[in-house]
C-alpha cells in the first residue's frame, strides 16, 4: 500500500495498532484497531439514507450501473484535520514503522 500512495511516512502523535484477523477461509489479514478512537470521536450527525427510501428513488430508472467496490473502502474522505488520527504502527522485526493513509480508508465517528 506504501508503493500505490495509499499510505505514508507519519510523525503524528495518534496511533492505533495493527492486528491479524483471520478470514473465515482460514487466510490473515492485517488491519488496524482504531476501536480506542472511535470511543473519543463524536459520532456522525448526518446517518445514511435508509435502503427503502434510497430505492423507491430507482422507481421508474432505466440505466443501472454496477461496480466493484473492493476498494471503494479507501474512497471514503476524511478532512485533511482528521488524518493525522488515522496513523497507525507496524512492526518489522526490530524496526518500526508510523503510518498514517494517503487515501483514508474509514469514517472517523464514534
Amino acid at each position: 500500500m506504501l508503493k500505490e500512495d495509499v499510505i505514508q511516512p507519519s510523525d503524528s502523535r495518534w496511533s492505533s495498532p495493527v492486528v491479524l484477523v483471520k478470514k473465515k477461509n482460514g487466510e490473515w489479514r492485517s488491519c488496524v484497531d482504531y476501536r480506542r478512537l472511535k470511543k473519543i470521536t463524536k459520532k456522525d450527525v448526518y446517518p445514511l439514507p435508509r435502503i427503502d427510501d434510497a430505492l423507491h428513488c430507482l422507481t421508474g430508472a432505466k440505466i443501472f450501473s454496477m461496480m466493484d467496490l473492493k476498494s471503494g473502502y479507501w474512497q471514503i474522505e476524511v478532512e485533511d484535520k482528521d488524518r493525522e488520527k488515522t496513523a497507525f504502527v507496524t512492526s518489522d522485526g526490530l524496526k518500526s514503522c508510523h503510518l498514517d493513509y494517503a487515501i483514508p480508508q474509514l469514517h472517523l465517528s464514534g
